[in-house]
């Protein structure tokens, strides 16, 4: 399938930023609050990144983890946070996920910030629904509102922002949908200043920084993590196999 062209250099800052970026964290811990609670369960990270989310799912419940991007910098990311964990329960494959063809289905599929790279999403959809057990759980992450799409979304190589109609529409056509949210509605004004308008990169280091404004972005969107507001920067749907 085909893919928009990306900026690399900006996509690895982006990487590497994630392991201290609050927004990030808290939304890997709202997914992993919404997934079964069951033991001995495989799992298919679909689009790893840099790792995070492997070692979370890795570490819960004696998990059989499979993880797969189509970056070969993240594999070298996911591998380095692997390694630093001693995991033994984690397989990663530097792969398209059109060209993953496990020896199993599986109970969940989680994959974040995914979708909007490709641009036949609903085939990618599709797949998932072929690798999930029969009742599986798939947890799916997206950027929302086209109306943010900018300077970040470009040089990440996206294909778009999602509206919640849209992307409902597409995975309830294979998924029965169990519950969605946004997050981070804090972040707009952060997206619209830096993404949309001024056109540069974010402020990261400036937010991961000590100071008063990290602070209260740090309490904002903790305290986002634990409610639903109606709007935020990142979609999440839940949807079960049935």
């Amino acid at each position: 399938m085909n893919r928009v062209q990306e900026n690399k250099a900006y996509k690895l800052t982006d990487y590497l930023a994630r392991s201290n970026d609050i927004y990030t964290l808290n939304k890997y811990k709202i997914i992993m609050n919404w997934l079964p609670q069951t033991e001995d369960m495989q799992i298919l990270n679909a689009g790893c990144g840099s790792g995070e989310m492997n070692i979370m799912l890795a570490q819960r419940h004696s998990w059989q983890v499979d993880a797969i991007d189509i970056d070969s910098e993240a594999i070298s990311l996911s591998q380095k946070l692997k390694s630093e964990a001693n995991l033994v329960n984690l397989n990663l494959f530097n792969k398209p996920i059109e060209e993953h063809l496990p020896q199993h289905q599986y109970d969940i599929i989680v994959s974040n910030d995914v979708l909007e790279h490709i641009e036949n999403d609903v085939q990618v959809i599709k797949k998932f629904s072929e690798m999930l057990k029969q009742n599986g759980t798939i947890c799916i992450s997206v950027p929302a509102y086209p109306w943010l799409f900018g300077f970040h979304d470009e040089n990440l190589g996206h294909y778009r922002r999602y509206t919640k109609q849209d992307l409902l529409s597409k995975i309830s056509r294979y998924f029965k949908i169990e519950k969605y949210r946004y997050f981070a509605a804090s972040l707009i004004p952060v997206v619209l200043l830096y993404s949309c308008w001024l056109r540069k990169p974010y402020p990261v280091n400036e937010l991961n920084q000590k100071s008063y404004l990290k602070m209260i972005f740090d309490w904002l969107l903790i305290r986002e993590s634990k409610i639903t507001l109606p709007l935020g920067i990142s979609l999440i749907v839940l949807a079960t196999k049935s």
